[in-house]
């Protein structure tokens, strides 16, 4: 009895440590609808990335809840008060400032999305010169066009939903709106029901932008995630296939 107590013990011991790695985790999100990757609103999150996030969470033992809020709130909540286990989407180029000396760690890319300034198909091909006003959410940072907004040149109007930003643009209120096309071209087909109403003009500056995981209090978790989108690239094809999703 006495060895198979001994032998019990560590066994016991590893199952502790092992179900220790699991936890309850709150994941803040934007409450946006930026379908097919995510849409956040009512305390709801659907999309790719609660698909993904839930799929990773499953495998690893962990408890997600989603707490959808705007963005600025978003950033404050994450970053300032730390209230929140992760947030997502990520990048560290985005609100750098308020994110100064937090240490975070970010995933690698979860998606990748284009974002340009979508014009209307007569305006496609125009130079960067004529354009006096553009669109975005509220709380995005146009990278591309920073110099010509410092400078005045071109005015920013934030809109509180993508399909807002859109209908600014195909109303002619704004000259272009900068969003990602992934997102922009399913809610013109999907939600406004007129696809192609507005078109990339990919001649004028765009980016590559990476939506990660970030996370202050969990690095461990991150380097997990990490290894869960390597280790189930297939799972993850499918999810985007499954959502309609190509990069």
């Amino acid at each position: 009895m006495r060895s198979t107590a001994i032998l019990i013990a560590p066994a016991l011991f590893a199952l502790g440590l092992g179900q220790a790695m699991a936890g309850n985790y709150t994941v803040g999100v934007e409450a946006n609808d930026y379908l097919p990757i995510y849409k956040g609103e009512g305390g709801n999150y659907t999309g790719y990335a609660r698909d993904l996030l839930d799929a990773f969470a499953a495998k690893q033992g962990h408890q997600f809840s989603y707490k959808p809020m705007p963005i600025a709130r978003l950033f404050d909540e994450f970053a300032v008060k730390k209230s929140l286990d992760f947030k997502f989407p990520d990048n560290a180029m985005w609100q750098a400032d308020i994110k100064k000396g937090a240490n975070i760690s970010y995933s690698m890319g979860a998606i990748s999305v284009t974002e340009g300034l979508l014009v209307l198909p007569a305006n496609k091909g125009k130079t960067l010169t004529t354009f006096k006003s553009i669109a975005t959410l509220r709380g995005f940072t146009p990278w591309p066009y920073m110099a010509q907004i410092k400078s005045k040149a071109i005015t920013v109007s934030e809109a509180n939903t993508a399909d807002a930003a859109i209908k600014m643009g195909t109303s002619g209120r704004v000259d272009g709106v900068f969003l990602n096309t992934t997102s922009a071209n399913y809610i013109m087909g999907e939600v406004l029901k007129t696809p192609g109403a507005l078109v990339l003009d990919d001649k004028l500056p765009k980016e590559k932008s990476e939506f990660s995981l970030s996370s202050i209090a969990h690095p461990e978790v991150i380097k997990q995630f990490n290894e869960f989108l390597i280790k189930e690239k297939d799972m993850v094809s499918k999810l985007k296939a499954k959502h309609r999703i190509a990069e």
